[in-house]
Order: structure tokens, then sequence, then C-alpha cells
């Protein structure tokens, strides 16, 4: 009898064998297929979120007073954004509450360094949670400034200046964290500097080539000037989560939950009723809610591009976390860069095949041909501080690479700290 029960056994124990790693293959191939639909969704949803932006200044609306005006609200594009990025933390939240983790069969499909909030953190759950308030602190200021700026100049000038912050952050980092740059860090950003600075000259002599005022040339630099200065303070969210964020080691998605509760907090408390007491040319107030909720009420379809942007910050936000862990610097650097050539060809599409007259189009000058140049330049700048282009003869310090904060892996494609020595 004995022969013929271990026969069996051993079949019925290959069949199941069988059948778990065909299990496996399949949860595998699920999970890669996962990480294509978030990369996709990342790239458009990240387009769709700058486009939105921009084309809801342009929009035009019936305000409180009966007459028609622009929606210029950068303020409450401010809260869209924090509020977007609440409301991931709580979609974040129910889902883990109804599929709690499993142990994960499948490998990712692109690995390069990988966070997982398992930091050395042993601070208490509430005093993590509280020191989220900085970052989103910062968060408030730079996309108040970025949102702002985006008034006076195009999307596309928009997202290539936002390739600034590398700069900033290394030197905030030099005088704060009292990081040293090596000589490779040294080309990267004077590359970067120098491919900011023509973006910058061409965008302004593209101006002045089209509108023959100093007005538009005056507003453009305005313009940017503020968005290099979002850029300032996102730098400095960058040292200040380097310099107090080591402590919490809390899941990424729930980081960019609940900096957008705080942020949404502070942005009612704190910062709407400082709009209104300060004066302003919006009805007297610096930014009107009551304007802001008429003009909504009185465009359907200002109202739709709004929900829209509120759609493409939440997507962008949740299929950006999902995905870091999956994507090498290579793979980012060429989302960042799909991104800014689909903004700018997006732009170019609309004002020459559409409707030239669009505020949101966008004109090719006799100096695009020198701003493309500038954002060549500022790409490359990027990659070798960034150590993804490395320049033959110099030293490289050994070991990975540092891994950009929840909230920065969203914006650039290195972390833009130089390494701990």
């Amino acid at each position: 009898g004995g022969p013929t029960t271990i026969g069996p056994s051993r079949g019925a124990f290959s069949g199941v064998f069988r059948i778990e790693c065909i299990h496996r293959a399949m949860g595998r191939q699920g999970t890669q297929w996962m990480v294509v639909f978030n990369i996709v969704g990342m790239l458009l949803t990240g387009t769709l979120n700058t486009l939105c932006t921009k084309i809801q200044f342009t929009l035009t609306s019936v305000g409180i007073d009966g007459k028609p005006e622009l929606f210029h609200k950068p303020w409450f594009a401010t809260l869209n954004m924090l509020f977007a990025m609440g409301l991931v933390g709580v979609v974040d939240k129910i889902y883990r509450k109804c599929y709690p983790p499993r142990s994960a069969m499948a490998s990712p499909l692109m690995v390069d360094r990988i966070y997982d909030g398992s930091g050395p953190g042993s601070s208490t759950y509430g005093k993590k949670v509280v020191l989220v308030i900085v970052p989103a602190a910062f968060d408030i200021a730079a996309t108040a400034l970025c949102a702002i700026g985006m008034l006076y100049i195009p999307a596309s000038v928009w997202q290539m200046l936002r390739g600034s912050a590398v700069v900033f952050s290394a030197i905030l980092s030099v005088m704060f964290l009292k990081r040293k740059l090596l000589a490779f860090n040294w080309i990267g950003l004077f590359l970067c500097i120098l491919g900011v600075s023509i973006v910058g000259v061409a965008n302004v002599w593209g101006t002045e080539s089209v509108n023959t005022t100093d007005s538009d040339s005056a507003a453009m630099l305005f313009g940017m000037g503020l968005v290099l200065a979002g850029q300032v303070v996102q730098a400095g969210q960058v040292v200040a989560e380097e310099y107090l964020m080591k402590e919490v080691d809390l899941p990424a998605m729930e980081i960019v939950g609940f900096e957008g509760l705080w942020g949404t907090l502070i942005m009612v408390l704190i910062v709407y009723p400082l709009l209104w007491v300060l004066p302003g040319d919006d009805g007297g107030h610096l930014e009107n809610p009551i304007d802001t909720i008429a003009l909504l009420e009185n465009n359907r379809t200002l109202l739709c591009v709004v929900l829209l942007f509120l759609f493409s910050c939440g997507t962008f936000n949740a299929t950006g976390i999902a995905v870091t862990s999956h994507l090498s610097s290579i793979h980012r650097m060429m989302l960042d860069l799909s991104r800014t050539v689909m903004i700018w060809g997006f732009g170019l599409v609309v004002h020459y095949y559409f409707d030239p007259n669009s505020a949101f189009g966008e004109v090719w000058t006799p100096y695009s041909y020198l701003q493309l140049i500038g954002f060549a330049i500022l790409v490359v700048g990027q990659t070798i501080y960034g150590e993804i282009l490395k320049v033959p003869g110099l030293k490289y310090p050994s070991g990975p690479l540092p891994m950009p904060s929840p909230t920065m892996s969203l914006h650039a494609f290195a972390s833009p700290l130089p390494r701990e020595r």
C-alpha cells in the first residue's frame, strides 16, 4: 500500500506547487501592469495639472459686482492642491482599512533606490504627524508664489524654471546642513544656472519680438522672479525635511495626506483671513473668496476646469507616490522631460491649429530655439549634479544615491541635496 499512497501525494504536492507558481507569475505580471498604469497616469495627470492651472487663470466669468473678470485666484489654486493631497491621504487610509497589505509576491518592474519609510525614528505617532506641519507651511508659500508667477508667464517656461530648485537646494544645504559640494556638483550647478538664465532671456526677448510694449516684458520678468522665489522656498522645504523629517518614518502616501490636511487647515484658518484683511485689487481684498465662489457659479467651463485641476492634483500625487520606489532616477528624468515637452507642445498646437488668440496658447518666436537650448543645458546640468551623467576624470563617492523625500520625489528626478560626507 505504501507505494500507491506516496505517488499521489507527490503528484498532489507537485500540482499545488505548479498552481502556486502560476499564481505568483500572474501576481508579478499584474503588478508590472499596475506600475505601467501608474507611470502613464503620473505623466498625463502631471501634465494636466500644469495645464489646468494655466487655463483656469485665463478664463473669464462674472463676479459679485456683476462685471466680467479673469479668474486670477492663485491662492484658491493653492488651496485646491492641498485639499487634493489631503483627499489622497483619506483614500489611502480607507484603502488600507479595506485591503490590509499582504505579503508581496511580485517583484517590482523597475527598482533603483527604494524609500520604504523605515527610518530610525523613535518619536510617537502624534509627534510625527505634527512635524509634517513644517513641510506643509513651506509648500503653501512655494505653491502660492509659483501660482502667482504663472499668471504672467507661459506654462512651458513655468515648468522649465522649476528645474532651478536644485541650485537653491544646494546653496541652502551648504549653508544650513554643512554639506560639501564636489567638482561634479559645481559643474552641474553652473550648467543649471546657465540653462535657467538662457530660458529666461529667450522668454523675455521672445515676448518683446511679439509684443512691443515694455509692460509685457516687465510682467514676464515679474512672473519669472516669483517662480524662482517659489523654488527658493521649495529648496527651504527640502532642507527642512532633511533636518526635521528623519524622525517621521511614516508611509509616503500618509505623509502627503497629512501635509495636505495641515496645509488646508493653515489656508482656511490663517491664510484666507489674512487675504481678507490685507488690502488688494480683488474687491478691496488681496483675494476675495466670496468673489471666487461667484465666478465659479457663473461659468460652468471654469468650474469643470477647477474640478479637473483638483482631480489631476490628487491623481498625480497618488500615482507619483505609488511608483516612486519602482522608478530609477533615469526614469524620473524621462518623465519630467516628457511633461515639459507635452506642455510646450500643447501650447503650440492651441495657438497654431485652434485659436491664435487663446491666452493659454504659445507662440514659436525667433528665440524659441534659444529657449530650447537653455532647457537642454538645464537638463544636462541636473543629470550631472544628480550623478546620472558622469563626467570622465572626476571623482565620485561610492554607495547608493540619496533618495528624494516623498514630496520632492514628485518634482525631482534626483535628490536635490548633495551627499552627506
